[in-house]
């Protein structure tokens, strides 16, 4: 499956570049930006609800100092949560039953003048690349990033949406 939805009456199925697989709540308009020449995927929450996700996959062959798949994936979720960054917070790494890596972080950010928030997903995983160049064990990760305005944050409204949306990612599957 390459970019895809597929919907019914509990929501839409997404697959995305070869690489995830999740579901989606009911009435979520997909598309497609460009960004430094990378599609992203877009989902926007049915009106009134405000925010939007976007996702972003890759698949990192591993180098060789940096201990197989495994470990580039560990370095990949530590450095998504940005321990450095002072805007960032409620950091979380960890494993699904599956072996999966999950990071989480929220962020705070001025975009053109509007604050935002930012919860921030990275869920991976070890997968053997297909036979090709080089072929192996590879790290596959797929991005996410739900942004709302500032004001936003907080709303009961937008505490149930986060929960949709944190549920739908923790559960993604990785192709």
């Amino acid at each position: 499956m390459q970019d895809g939805q597929v919907t019914n009456g509990q929501g839409s199925d997404i697959g995305w570049a070869d690489t995830v697989r999740f579901r989606l709540p009911p009435g979520w308009a997909v598309d497609v930006e460009e960004h430094e020449g990378q599609p992203v995927g877009t989902f926007r929450p049915p009106s009134p609800a405000a925010g939007v996700l976007r996702l972003v996959t890759d698949r990192v062959t591993p180098r060789p100092e940096s201990g197989g798949a495994a470990g580039t994936l560990q370095e990949m979720a530590l450095r998504f949560v940005r321990p450095q960054d002072p805007r960032a917070g409620d950091r979380t790494v960890e494993s699904r039953a599956d072996g999966a890596v999950i990071a989480q972080a929220m962020m705070r950010t001025e975009e053109d003048g509007r604050a935002e928030t930012h919860y921030l997903w990275l869920v991976g995983a070890e997968r053997v690349e297909a036979a090709g160049a080089v072929g192996g064990t590879v790290a596959a990760v797929a991005m996410f990033s739900f942004a709302l305005p500032a004001l936003m944050d907080g709303d009961d409204s937008c505490a149930e949406m986060l929960g949709r949306i944190d549920d739908a990612i923790r559960n993604a599957e990785i192709l």
